[in-house]
Parts: C-alpha cells; sequence; structure tokens
C-alpha cells in the first residue's frame, strides 16, 4: 500500500511592517563558503578623490551594505530559476531589460 499524499501546503508570507518599504539597492556582490552564499546588496555612494601610495591620484568609490541575505547552495539554483522565469515575465509585459554594463 502506498503512503497517503499530504495535502499541498499553502505558504503565508508576512513582511514585518519595519521592512515593508524595502531597501534600494543598485549593486550587489556574491561570495561563498562551503555552507553558504551569500548576497550583499548595495549601494553605490559618492565618488571621493584621492591619492594612492606611490602618490598617484585616484577615485576612490564607496559602497554600502543595505542588506546581506545568505542561502544554502541547495537554493541557489532556485533562487536562479525564479529570477530567469521573473525576467522572462517583466519583459513580456514590459519589453526588454537595457544591460547597465558592468
Amino acid at each position: 500500500m502506498s503512503e497517503p499524499t499530504p495535502p499541498p501546503t499553502d505558504v503565508e508570507v508576512i513582511v514585518p511592517e519595519a521592512m515593508s518599504a524595502g531597501a534600494y539597492a543598485n549593486g550587489f556582490t556574491c561570495w561563498y563558503n562551503r555552507t553558504d552564499f551569500t548576497l550583499d546588496f548595495l549601494v553605490y555612494l559618492p565618488t571621493e578623490n584621492g591619492v594612492d601610495d606611490a602618490g598617484q591620484p585616484v577615485v576612490h568609490q564607496p559602497t554600502q551594505v543595505v542588506s546581506r541575505v545568505k542561502f544554502p547552495p541547495a537554493l541557489i539554483f532556485r533562487l536562479m530559476q525564479i529570477l530567469n522565469d521573473s525576467m522572462s515575465n517583466y519583459e513580456h509585459q514590459f519589453g526588454a531589460i537595457v544591460h547597465l554594463g558592468d
């Protein structure tokens, strides 16, 4: 005799009031170790002129982390799948996404 099929799970997403506005980010980084992938969402701050150790002029680009999210490796493929599906749906509704470059 086979096991009974469990009923479907109805997932309710609850957003705490303090997080309801979200956080604006115009950049991100991704890094990982054996147990986690970490996504840092960033905001680029105004550039600052400076000099390097050799006295040469440089432009310093500070960034600030506005949110950090850690994922177990098993969820990364699902994240990529959802992002890909969402991008396709967005482009179907609003047109092609313009690439910003590097």
